[in-house]
């Protein structure tokens, strides 16, 4: 049997929850004139959808700063997309059909990160049984990486690993038939995308150059950036002085 959390415990925890929804409520709700009163009564036509890691550090609607209604959301560790099979992915098939046929999304993204605990699962492996049976459908991208890499530094590895099963799950998800038709159509872009957690840092990948390019933040901005902090003094801003 599972451990319950103490009921006099719960309270406090669920607070955490509540105190968050009345701050989701004060921002989106305004008396029938509030964005989340628009999108219930209008529906919701995301132009995006986007497919990322459990992580809880890098959820799609955090990392993009999205208001409700801007995309569909769909985590599976790792962002690993298997080959499709309609009866063994028939969750992530029936939402992609719905969100690509019925709400004509334009763009769909599959975003892995740095630090992954799934991938690290695959390249170190795992006692967990459940979790390798999932992982090990990334195999292709491990072999990819030590290819890469080699398989001495585990942290090279580890990264290449990351970046190959995004590689891999695009791949994968355009041979899903709705996928695969809408692209041929011309009325879906498919990206993989890589977040390096470390440096906040966004990259995408491009088949024609086998390679991922920085797209945000802008590379010169960043440079700019960090001169402009270079030449902080040691107190910046300065400290106040008393009164």
């Amino acid at each position: 049997m599972p451990k319950e959390t103490p009921p006099e415990d719960k309270p406090a925890a669920e607070k955490t929850l509540t105190d968050g929804f009345n701050r989701f409520r004060d921002k989106h709700y305004e008396n029938g004139a509030g964005l989340m009163e628009k999108l219930v009564k209008n529906g919701a036509n995301p132009d995006f959808f986007i497919i990322n890691c459990i992580d809880p550090r890098n959820g799609a609607d955090i990392v993009f700063d999205a208001p409700p209604g801007q995309q569909f959301l769909h985590q599976q560790m790792g962002a690993i997309i298997p080959p499709y099979d309609a009866d063994k992915q028939a969750e992530l098939a029936a939402s992609l059909s719905y969100a690509i046929d019925a709400k004509k999304i334009k763009h769909l993204v599959i975003m892995g990160h740095s630090q992954c605990g799934g991938v690290g699962a695959l390249v170190e492996g795992t006692s967990d049984t459940l979790i390798e049976s999932w992982v090990k459908m990334a195999a292709e991208a491990k072999r990819a990486a030590e290819g890469k890499v080699g398989k001495t530094d585990k942290e090279a590895l580890l990264r290449e690993t990351e970046r190959q099963t995004v590689i891999m799950s695009v791949k994968n998800a355009l041979e899903y038939p709705m996928v695969k038709k809408a692209v041929a159509e011309g009325r879906l872009t498919v990206s993989g995308w890589y977040f390096d957690m470390e440096k906040g840092a966004l990259h995408d990948y491009d088949p024609k150059k086998d390679a991922f390019t920085q797209i945000a933040p802008a590379p010169a901005a960043q440079k700019a950036r960090a001169k402009h902090a270079r030449r902080r003094p040691p107190h910046y801003p300065p400290p106040r002085k008393a009164a």
